[in-house]
């Protein structure tokens, strides 16, 4: 089988994409004032080196296969470009292209887009596609007696500060009265925390994605966010500049409706192995891949739905409130602003796939989120009878 691939981008080396470097080819790059003649539409995606190349993975796959989303631009004399950000610092990467007007979409998690838009910046965005909740986990090396956080009071614990999972962290602390004062805390990013974890460098690792270091028997797990409610699991998805939104909505639409396509494409029984396989190219084994994907109760059709439910609403709103609260940000973000599924509403007419999607990606054994003294959101979308 062949993936579709795209190659270094040129005078770029690895190194000046972890510590996002500012000089990486942006020409083009800015809103146009209206003129899709010669744009550049650049989509920020988290993305692994295999044999010196980077490779796609998920929706933004099945975008480059279709080819759909380019040969649109194309016709309009706009070009595609993927921008890759290296797992290693996503967040960081992401948030200073979009600050900086380097990109117009991207596609990461809650805690660094809230930290972005809780800024002072003019590179604020919107959620224009939902992800899916995901999960963070509690590791302690193998011979660990430690059984739970408060066994590891007083020890080494690992946690790349600003990524997603801190959120869950620092809620797992404040539920046993800890705070960050009763470890020795090391910020290293997941590949770090990983190989300290496994050599005993640390004495717990809290991030994502355990399973590779638990089936090599080097880590176990003692704690994860898949038994609590929702709002302690992290949240993300597909995420767009505000500027670019109203200096190019047509574009903008182009790019959202491709995401859609590709979505419906993926949620198809007959291409899961495709997808399942595309996690093996970085070497790890498919019983792991399967199992990171099994994980939620999700059906393998509504974890790629676009629909926004009412629990996305109460979530962000309660996760800016929480890092807030702990000194992450210091600003607030109006969140019916901040989810945008207008774009959505539209692809979905315009693909016939108003039908399709009836649930959200919630699941049915999502534990319920006590709603803030906010508002609630708005509704979710509303299908139209026949």
């Amino acid at each position: 089988m062949t993936f579709p691939t795209i190659g270094p981008i040129a005078g770029v080396s690895r190194r000046d994409l972890l510590l996002g470097a500012a000089g990486l080819g942006l020409a083009g790059c800015g809103g146009g004032g209206g003129k899709t003649e010669g744009q550049t539409i650049k989509i920020a995606v988290v993305s692994s080196y295999t044999d010196g190349q980077v490779r796609l993975s998920g929706v933004d796959y099945a975008i480059e296969k279709q080819g759909w989303l380019r040969q649109e631009l194309e016709k309009r004399g706009a070009r595609l470009e993927w921008f890759p950000a290296p797992n290693a610092a996503v967040g960081p990467i992401v948030n200073e292209a979009f600050a900086n007007h380097q990109i117009q979409f991207a596609g990461y998690s809650d805690l660094p887009s809230i930290i972005l838009n809780a800024s002072g910046t003019s590179g604020k965005t919107k959620l224009l596609v939902p992800g899916n909740p995901s999960e963070s986990y509690l590791m302690v090396p193998t011979g660990s007696t430690a059984k739970s956080i408060t066994d590891l009071k007083g020890k080494r614990l690992a946690i790349h500060r600003g990524r997603p999972w801190e959120l869950p962290l620092l809620r797992l602390l404040d539920s046993h009265g800890l705070t960050y004062d009763d470890f020795q805390i090391y910020n290293i990013n997941p590949e770090a925390g990983s190989a300290a974890v496994a050599t005993g460098g640390v004495d717990a690792l809290f991030s994502i994605s355990p399973f590779s270091l638990e089936e090599r028997g080097v880590a176990k797990i003692i704690w994860s966010t898949a038994d609590q409610p929702l709002h302690w699991k992290s949240w993300g998805g597909f995420y767009g500049s505000r500027r670019f939104l109203e200096q190019q909505p047509e574009l903008a639409q182009l790019v959202v409706t491709a995401y859609v396509r590709a979505a419906h494409w993926i949620s198809q029984p007959e291409n899961k192995e495709e997808i399942i396989l595309l996690g093996t190219r970085n070497g790890t084994p498919e019983r792991i891949v399967r199992r990171t994907y099994d994980e939620t109760n999700v059906s393998w059709k509504d974890r790629w739905s676009p629909l926004f439910p009412p629990e996305i609403y109460t979530h962000y709103r309660d996760a800016t409130a929480f890092a807030r609260k702990h000194g992450i940000i210091s600003g607030d973000i109006d969140v019916d602003e901040f989810l945008d599924d207008s774009l959505v509403k539209v692809a979905l007419n315009d693909l016939a796939l108003t039908q399709y999607w009836t649930n959200t990606k919630v699941g049915p054994a999502a534990a319920p989120v006590a709603a803030p003294a906010a508002t609630p959101g708005p509704a979710p979308v509303k299908e139209p009878t026949a």
